[in-house]
């Protein structure tokens, strides 16, 4: 169907069924549902379609289709507007998400460099004491066996 073929814009029998009427924008169905209308309703409505049919201040049929066309070209004119809106949020938000994982890992290489550099002085004073516990190690030894032979020699020199 040709979209100036469809009907207008209005309460219609809901297409799927049931007593209910649904919502036709013009080009598709919306989600507004709503009861049939009672007789009463439909004599107001008949009434004031004849005052407005006889009276110059009420807008006319076309008037109503001119303003459906303007409704509609200010919906297509927003749909626009908000896409654009979102696209530069999502592109706002992409480069904001970039930038916090570069920062994330900056922070990282950071206190990897701290903790290597805490490694690397913790190995060289490990070292250094390893080298001095041997160090002293030898020199107490040489000094007690040194002990050791003074006593033995002042012992046998008696």
């Amino acid at each position: 169907m040709k979209l100036e073929d469809a009907p207008p814009a209005g309460w219609y029998p809901d297409p799927l069924g049931g007593g209910r009427l649904r919502w036709w924008e013009g080009t598709d169905w919306t989600d507004e549902y709503r009861a049939p209308s009672t007789a009463t309703e439909r004599e107001t409505a008949l009434r004031a379609a004849s005052q407005a049919a006889s009276d110059p201040e009420v807008p006319g049929v076309g008037d109503v289709r001119r303003s459906a066309r303007d409704t509609d070209r200010i919906v297509s004119q927003v749909r626009h507007a908000t896409r654009e809106e979102v696209t530069r949020a999502a592109d706002l938000f992409t480069r904001r998400a970039q930038n916090a994982i570069a920062q994330s890992r900056s922070v990282v290489a950071e206190y990897a460099a701290v903790f290597l550099r805490w490694m690397k002085i913790a190995i060289v004073v490990g070292a250094i004491l390893v080298i001095a516990w041997f160090i002293f190690q030898f020199i107490a030894q040489v000094t007690l066996f040194e002990w050791l032979g003074d006593r033995i020699d002042n012992v046998s020199g008696d």
